[in-house]
């Protein structure tokens, strides 16, 4: 069987003995700080990232929604989809405007 002599453990726990204890301390050290600096500037990154994606996005959304409201303005011979069947079931009604009932949708009688 041909391993690795780096992931040999008898190796590992010879170079880890054998590692200068103040060498290792610094190097704790070092990386800790490099963290401690570097995490603010990846925070502020996300931050600026988020919020330019989501105005962006949104200004973007509604240029792309209106291009796609008058494709077809100047085809009127184009066969559209006809409308769900359902629809404007949960539209509200003319006449009940100014009062709701609470209700998502209100039951009439056949």
């Amino acid at each position: 069987m041909n391993v690795n002599q780096a992931f040999n453990s008898a190796n590992f726990k010879h170079r880890v003995t054998s590692m200068n204890p103040i060498l290792a301390l610094l190097m704790v050290f070092a990386i800790t700080l490099v963290t401690l600096t570097l995490l603010p500037f990846l925070l502020l990154f996300g931050l600026i990232s988020f919020l330019t994606l989501r105005f962006l996005g949104k200004k973007m959304l509604r240029r792309q929604q209106a291009e796609q409201a008058h494709a077809y303005q100047n085809y009127a011979n184009v066969q559209r989809e006809p409308t769900a069947p359902y629809a404007d079931m949960f539209k509200r009604s003319g006449t009940s405007q100014g009062s709701t009932t609470g209700r998502t949708f209100e039951h009439q009688a056949d």
